[in-house]
């Protein structure tokens, strides 16, 4: 039976993480940690992976310290396959919510959380876990049984396209781990059946170094490359020019010169989306990105990126 992973809640409610440890531990997921902020959930994780106990991470999408698109950023630096589940009362519409989805999160939970939805991404996980354990096994053993490994290299297709919305075959090859005419054979078959539709030509980014299409945008200061940042408001003050968190300006007076700012416009103006480095306090409306390749750990610039082309397919509607 294989042992199942620690689990990493990051919360800051310390009801809602009582909820979340005990449904687990029902669960029969005996190693589980909490973290309440940010910080400490990053240095948490380092120390799992440190010690070759990677975690399922429950992330909250409101943090006290921390942006969570900093924390998810921070994880998948550590360890670029890494599990995280999402938990968040704004909507999966929301373009916060798409970018952190596009970034690498593992699946996307709504709060409240249901106890069946949670049960469901674990059991999603394990499944997975138990599938690629065993076909990596068996595909080694089975190198020389040419029918046999087709019939394992097709299983898995099937598999990767039940388990995806869309997806390319260059993710396709890769997630199998070659390039084989039986792939392109069985998705050809598929398509005639009218199980998957082709949806024309996707340019993926790839790794400049291994050519994988596994990638995610990693977003840092653009003055000290420090991946510790937050999402912020802020108001510039005409009359002196200071420019500063809004919670700075405590009963609508500037932090500065202690004058009250009255009228949007006229004394004072608000600038929405801007970023504040935590590391080294500087502000900024736009972030520095770069890509993390998901399987060589590959970094590089989108000056840099390997654009690859191939058929995208989608699975029919039963």
């Amino acid at each position: 039976m294989t042992t199942k992973p620690p689990v990493l809640i990051v919360e800051d409610s310390p009801a809602v993480t009582m909820l979340l440890k005990s449904f687990l531990e029902k669960l029969e997921y005996r190693d589980i940690h909490t973290s309440d902020n940010g910080y400490t959930a990053v240095k948490e994780f380092k120390k799992l992976v440190k010690a070759n106990s990677p975690p399922i991470v429950l992330l909250d999408f409101m943090l006290p310290d921390m942006d969570c698109r900093s924390v998810l950023t921070q994880i998948l630096d550590v360890q670029p396959t890494a599990r995280v589940i999402l938990e968040t009362a704004t909507e999966k519409d929301d373009e916060g919510v798409k970018e952190l989805i596009r970034l690498g999160i593992y699946q996307y939970l709504e709060k409240p959380i249901r106890f069946e939805s949670l049960k469901q991404a674990f059991d999603t996980i394990e499944k997975e876990d138990f599938f690629f354990q065993k076909e990596s096994e068996q595909l080694q053993m089975l190198e020389n049984a040419e029918e046999e490994v087709k019939t394992k290299v097709i299983d898995r297709v099937d598999f990767i396209l039940n388990s995806s919305k869309q997806v390319s075959l260059s993710l396709i090859e890769q997630m199998i781990g070659f390039s084989d005419e039986t792939i392109r054979l069985h998705l050809n078959e598929l398509e005639r059946e009218g199980k998957i539709v082709n949806l024309g030509e996707k340019k993926e980014v790839a790794c400049n170094k291994c050519s994988s299409v596994k990638t995610t945008q990693i977003f840092s200061c653009p003055s000290c490359n420090s991946a510790h940042f937050r999402l912020g408001k802020l108001i510039e003050h005409y009359n002196c020019g200071n420019v500063s968190e809004e919670k700075t300006y405590e009963n609508d007076k500037c932090p500065s010169c202690n004058k009250e700012i009255v009228a949007l416009g006229v004394d004072y103006r608000i600038l929405p989306n801007h970023y504040i480095c935590n590391n080294c306090s500087d502000v900024f409306a736009e972030l520095s990105s770069e890509y993390l390749c998901l399987k060589c750990e590959n970094k590089f610039s989108l000056q840099d990126v390997n654009w690859q082309s191939s058929c995208n397919y989608k699975l029919t509607a039963v």
